[in-house]
C-alpha cells in the first residue's frame, strides 16, 4: 500500500503561531477513530491546523487511515496503522473543505471504521497556489437542529442536497437553517446569493 509521507516542516514554516494539533485516537477495540473533544469521530479545524492521529489502546492488529473523498487540490493520504503503539500519523491540509478517510480493512460492516475532517477558514498566513479559499462558513458541523452561518445571508435563497445532488429541502434563510427534520447523513448546502456557495455538513 501506497505511503503518502506529509513532510511537516515546509508547512509549519508557513503557518502562523495559532496553528494547533488536533487530535484524533485510533481505538483499536472498538474499530473507531475517537475525537476526545467531541466524543466522536469528526473533527473541524482550522486551515493550517495539524491533524494528529495517536493510539488509544495498544494496536493488536493492522489498521489504515486512508482518505475516501478530498476536496479538488488537496493531497490524498494512506498510512499503515500497526504496532509500535507509539506509532503516530499527521496531516495539514492545505485546502478548505470537507475530508472523508477510513480504516481500510475496517470500514464496512459491522465496524464501519470511518471519520471525517470539516477544514475552514482562510488563506491568512498560507502561501501557495494550491489553496481553496472557501467564504462560506457554517457551524456547528455536524449539527443535530440547526446551522448557522459566520457571515450575514438573512433572506437568502437555500437549498439543502444528498451527495449525489438529490434535492431534500428549500427556503429562506435567517441567519440560520434549521434541518430538524433531515435524517442522519452527510449533505450539501447551497446558499443563492450574490453568487450560489456550497458546503457539506453532517447531520447528527
Amino acid at each position: 500500500m501506497k505511503k503518502i509521507i506529509i513532510v511537516l516542516s515546509i508547512l509549519v514554516s508557513s503557518l502562523g503561531s495559532n496553528a494547533t494539533i488536533n487530535v484524533v485516537r485510533v481505538w483499536d477495540g472498538y474499530f473507531q477513530f475517537v475525537n476526545p473533544t467531541f466524543n466522536g469521530s469528526n473533527v473541524t479545524i482550522q486551515l493550517g491546523d495539524t491533524v494528529e492521529w495517536l493510539p488509544l489502546d495498544i494496536p493488536t492488529m493492522v489498521h489504515t487511515i486512508t482518505s475516501t473523498n478530498i476536496p479538488l487540490g488537496a493531497a490524498p493520504f494512506d498510512q499503515i496503522w500497526q504496532a509500535p503503539a507509539d506509532t503516530f500519523f499527521q496531516c495539514i491540509p492545505t485546502v478548505v473543505g470537507f475530508y472523508e478517510y477510513e480504516c481500510t480493512p475496517h470500514a464496512g460492516p459491522p465496524y464501519n471504521m470511518l471519520g471525517s475532517i470539516n477544514v475552514i477558514g482562510d488563506v491568512t498566513g498560507l502561501s501557495g497556489n494550491s489553496i481553496i479559499k472557501n467564504d462560506l462558513y457554517i457551524y456547528p458541523n455536524p449539527t443535530t437542529n440547526f446551522i448557522y452561518f459566520k457571515e450575514s445571508v438573512t433572506n437568502y435563497t437555500f437549498k439543502i442536497l444528498t451527495l449525489n445532488g438529490k434535492f431534500i429541502l428549500s427556503g429562506k434563510t435567517d441567519d440560520m437553517v434549521d434541518i430538524s427534520s433531515l435524517k442522519s447523513g452527510i449533505y450539501l448546502i447551497e446558499i443563492v446569493g450574490d453568487k450560489p456557495r456550497k458546503v457539506k455538513f453532517i447531520k447528527q
